[in-house]
């Protein structure tokens, strides 16, 4: 504190004060004069002491007098008073003081060293009370900084997911179209040249679909929105079903790509098997995109095993162009690839390393690469899963594969994208089942009030009355239909927080766009029975 302290001192003859400031005169403190009680009571209202030596007798007001009324101001209740008296060995003033509040009597005749003592300690105890109080508004205004810097945060963050949320409505919507476009095409049985076409459409449609994944996955991580599931598959039908997804790639570029599962791993463990499928097809995938002769290799093997916990380490390496020494740490970080050129070459967001090894560390693995210019890369990671006694886990997926005939279904299409409406519309025309189209939120409601649907399609942002408006006025009518109805969200946001939202809302589910038809299917063809 660079303030000086001030002390009060307070008697009726001047040559006594200019003895006090004489005695007082190095110890580096403002001292300011009072010649009557009430000139005192006056200046401890206007300015703050660290002490005040005060004289008791005085003629009209004496000390105690003054001292009395200095305390009824609640700013001098501790204001630490020392009395300086020739009469303090008698009793009425040793009272008289205590009552009044003083914390010290000096005695005249004064004896300097006791007097410069005495005002040392208050004035020291002044300091460091000053200091404090500097320290707690410092540390006030630190957390009222932080909180400040945390709600804008916070505003940023809930501006980016909206930003992100919408970006993702925008994208996936069109996405939706044209993926599903070629889906309706591809069923329709189409000639040589068109199947052409239509793969080189949906490879294109799906590459975009990629980036914008990425980019919403790195989002989620960003805010630490993941979160991991716990789900029984078998590995081996995991890492050939990655191996088979790159199939055609490797074939048209003559590559060879080898699975190899150590026996030792049990048929079934429990683990996030979607998001091991996603680091997978993110190293896999680079190992193909940037080797150009040779061959890929997938393995899987145990490095630890401990009761019912197993840890799995996972093996992809390549013979591709390898990356240099210096560029090795690079590689991992965000937006980031080994060299311009490379990006120009090949392609991608830079965002795919990024993803995976936050994937890894966020499960306790740790992602590491050994490489070399020219000869090619390794990367390895070891992830833990629990073991199950099983052998085999009962798959759906081939019942899937084939539909079955939804008549008999009346389903309620709400979408505002005439291409969605009329993508969905042909799906379940094929599959069936009748539909009617309402355009917004509002037309849905009014639909819903004078038809008997089996179902509702719900797209959630729409024009007028958006899907999950109109799911809260459908839900606070009266009667066990509108209760009961089955709304199923057709969203473009991945964001958990979204998905919690529908629930919230009183929605029964959600399909994801764009959308895989048989997961439509399998989503909407249980209410067949519920009719």
């Amino acid at each position: 504190m660079n303030v000086k302290p001030k002390v009060l001192i307070v008697d009726d003859r001047v040559r006594n004060l200019i003895v006090l400031e004489e005695m007082l005169a190095d110890l580096g403190i403002d001292l300011v004069r009072a010649t009557s009680g009430k000139e005192a009571i006056e200046k401890t209202r206007n300015t703050e002491f660290a002490l005040v030596l005060m004289d008791i007798r005085m003629p009209g007001m004496d000390g105690f007098e003054a001292v009395e009324e200095i305390r009824k101001d609640p700013r001098n209740e501790l204001l630490p008073i020392i009395y300086i008296t020739a009469f303090y060995h008698e009793d009425y003033y040793k009272v008289k003081g205590i009552r009044t509040g003083a914390v010290d009597f000096i005695t005249k005749p004064i004896i300097p060293d006791v007097l410069q003592g005495k005002v040392t300690v208050f004035t020291r105890l002044y300091r460091q009370r000053k200091n404090l109080e500097e320290e707690i508004l410092w540390r006030e205004q630190i957390e009222k900084d932080l909180k400040k810097a945390k709600e804008l945060a916070e505003d940023a963050t809930r501006a980016k997911q909206k930003f992100l949320s919408n970006m993702s409505h925008e994208i996936r919507t069109p996405l939706n179209a044209i993926i599903n476009t070629v889906n309706l095409m591809h069923e329709g049985d189409p000639q040589a040249e068109l199947l052409d076409n239509m793969e080189i459409l949906k490879f294109s449609a799906d590459s975009l679909l990629q980036i914008v994944n990425d980019i919403l996955d790195y989002s989620k991580i960003d805010a630490g929105r993941i979160e991991f599931e716990k789900v029984e598959f078998e590995m081996r039908k995991l890492l050939t079903g990655v191996k088979q997804s790159f199939d055609f790639e490797v074939n048209r570029r003559n590559l060879k790509m080898d699975v190899s599962l150590d026996e030792s791993i049990p048929m079934v463990v429990l683990g996030d098997s979607a998001r091991l499928t996603q680091i997978l097809i993110n190293l896999v995938g680079n190992a193909v995109k940037f080797t150009e002769k040779g061959h890929i290799a997938i393995e899987a093997k145990p490095v630890k095993r401990h009761n019912s916990l197993i840890d799995i380490e996972f093996r992809i390496t390549d013979t591709g162009i390898g990356i240099p020494k210096d560029k090795l740490e690079m590689i991992f970080e965000s937006f980031t690839q080994a060299s311009s050129s490379t990006t120009r070459k090949y392609g991608g967001t830079g965002l795919g390393l990024a993803i995976t090894q936050k994937l890894v560390e966020l499960q306790g693995g740790a992602l590491q690469v050994k490489s070399k210019v020219g000869k090619g890369s390794t990367f390895h990671f070891t992830l833990p899963f629990l073991t199950s006694d099983k052998t085999h886990v009962e798959d759906d997926a081939q019942l899937k594969e084939h539909y079955h005939s939804l008549k008999g279904l009346k389903v309620l299409v709400v979408e505002d994208n005439l291409v969605n409406q009329k993508i969905v519309s042909k799906f379940l025309s094929r599959w069936e089942a009748a539909y009617e189209i309402a355009e917004n939120g509002r037309i849905a409601v009014e639909k819903v009030i004078k038809t008997h649907f089996d179902l509702v399609l719900m797209d959630l942002h729409m024009p007028e009355m958006s899907g999950y408006e109109a799911t809260l006025k459908i839900r606070a009518m009266d009667g066990e239909y509108f209760k009961e109805l089955p709304i199923i969200a057709l969203t473009a946001s991945v964001f958990l927080e979204d998905r919690e939202k529908i629930f919230d809302f009183g929605m029964s589910g959600f399909v994801t766009k764009p959308f895989n038809p048989k997961e439509l299917f399998w989503t909407i063809s249980p209410f067949l029975k519920k009719r």
